[in-house]
This record gives C-alpha cells, sequence and structure tokens, in this order.
C-alpha cells in the first residue's frame, strides 16, 4: 500500500534498484491526457468524458466554449451560433474532415447539437491521434513493457513521462541540496540560487531550469537530478554557459548578484529563442 510508483513498477518490470541514483529523462512538452488515454486503450466515449478531456487540454484564461455547460442547455441562438456549425472539421492543416456524409452541407440545429458535440470531440480527441496513440504504444511496450500503461493513470503517466510544469520550493530546495559547486564560483552560486528564491523569480524557475538542463518540467521522481556549478572565463560582460547533457551551469566571476540576474536573464532568454533542447 506504501510503496512508491516507482517502487511498484520496479517490482512488476523486474528492477532491481528501484532506488538507482539515475536522472529520469522527460519528453519536452507535456503529454496531452487524450493521447494518453488513447494509449493505455481507454479513449474517452461518453459526451461527458470528452468535455472532461477538452477542458484538462484548454487554458483557464480561454476556455473552449465546446466544454462549457452553456452548450449543453442554452439553444444555438442564445449562444450566437445558430447557421454557424455544420457537420465537418477543420483540421490544423487546413483539410476538412466530414463528422457524417456530406456533413460540410449538413447545419446543426438545437436537435442535433449533442451529436455534433459528441462528433467533434471524438474526431478531435480521439480519432485523429489513434494511429500515433498505437506506434506510441507499441514502442512503450517494447522498450519498457506494459506495467506503466497499466498501473499508472493518464495524469500519472503524464507527470511520470513529462514532468512538472512548476518548481515549488521543496523543488527549489532538493535543486539547490543537489548542487556540487565549484568552490572558484562559490559566491556566485549563492547569488544564483538567492536569485531563484526571489519572489520575483519565481515564475522564472522553469526558465532557467530548461537553460541549464535543456527541460522546463520538474521530474515527478527527482531522487536522481543532480546540478553542477563550474566557472568560465570572463567578468560581468560574458554571458553564463550550460551544458545541458551534464545539468551543468558555468559562471564567469560576476561582481555582483546584480550583474548575474541580467547576463542569465539574458541567456535565458536568448536560448528560448533559439528553441534549445
Amino acid at each position: 500500500e506504501n510503496a512508491t510508483i516507482q517502487e511498484l513498477l520496479a517490482a512488476v518490470t523486474g528492477d532491481d534498484e528501484p532506488q538507482a541514483q539515475q536522472q529520469k529523462l522527460l519528453v519536452g512538452a507535456s503529454l496531452a491526457r487524450p493521447f494518453l488515454r488513447c494509449v493505455q486503450v481507454d479513449a474517452p466515449e461518453s459526451l461527458e468524458d470528452l468535455q472532461a478531456e477538452l477542458n484538462a487540454e484548454s487554458d483557464e484564461s480561454s476556455p473552449d466554449f465546446r466544454g462549457s455547460t452553456a452548450f449543453l442547455t442554452s439553444s444555438l441562438s442564445e449562444l450566437g451560433l445558430e447557421g454557424q456549425l455544420t457537420f465537418s472539421r477543420e483540421k490544423p492543416d487546413g483539410t476538412v474532415v466530414q463528422l457524417k456524409p456530406d456533413g460540410s452541407n449538413q447545419i446543426v440545429t438545437d436537435a442535433t447539437k449533442l451529436d455534433w458535440l459528441k462528433f467533434m470531440l471524438r474526431n478531435e480527441l480521439v480519432e485523429s491521434i489513434e494511429e500515433a496513440a498505437n506506434s506510441f504504444r507499441l514502442g512503450v511496450c517494447e522498450t519498457a513493457g506494459a506495467a506503466y500503461l497499466v498501473l499508472l493513470s493518464a495524469v500519472e503517466l503524464q507527470q511520470e513521462w513529462s514532468g512538472m510544469p512548476e518548481i515549488s520550493d521543496d523543488d527549489l530546495k532538493f535543486w539547490q541540496e543537489r548542487s556540487t559547486i565549484n568552490p572558484a564560483r562559490k559566491q556566485q552560486a549563492s547569488w544564483f540560487f538567492e536569485t531563484l528564491w526571489s519572489a520575483e523569480w519565481r515564475d522564472s524557475r522553469p526558465k532557467v531550469l530548461k537553460f541549464t538542463t535543456g527541460s522546463d518540467r520538474w521530474p515527478r521522481d527527482p531522487k536522481g537530478f543532480t546540478f553542477y556549478v563550474e566557472p568560465m572565463d570572463g567578468g560581468d560582460e560574458v554571458l553564463p554557459r550550460a551544458m545541458t547533457c551534464g545539468n551543468m551551469l558555468q559562471l564567469p566571476s560576476y561582481s555582483s548578484k546584480e550583474q548575474l540576474q541580467l547576463q542569465l536573464l539574458k541567456a535565458c532568454d536568448l536560448g528560448l529563442s533559439m528553441q534549445l533542447v
């Protein structure tokens, strides 16, 4: 009952060293929950389930109207959608999918809107990704076995493979504790972590993590995480450098915390603009 997910998986897969200090490699972006459910052969079927999956992937600041209760209870006229919907779906590449025969010429009415919604969400969240999900499942089973797919929920899989989108204070404490710092940069490393602990930089922690490790997502099980701070040539005019394959940050001999912050932010922004991984 009290076994961790990692210990449980180790027991099933036959790994004799579940506590081995090996850092997990994460997928660069969060895998969508509907995709993972398809990988698990547990695709959403009911309208309620499809709406829940849609809402799970929608941005809270700009919710999708198709996931709202109002769409179920209000008329299309009240929603300003009367005569605007057909039984077809345009994909991102511009191609049009017919949700039923000749769907592009069939206008959705109040009597058919629930059928339209179910057809639309099923095509978008299940049918359009089934082939990719099947291939992904095959790859997982061939390389790691099926234990992950059987024992974990879609949310747990999402966190296990993609990591966590935020870095909490406990995570940052662990990050700092697991850091090996070259004595030549003890002061600069202290300023580096003081910066990450400050309220102004809290939301920038993932950006700094990406610059220094290649991923902006914190591992769900971080016990294998390591981090290194090493010196590099140069002073205040030089940008810091990172070796993401080894989670290493190389710092010049900055003269102040403010100068470190200025150059670190510049380096992180440049790295993001070049989509470094």
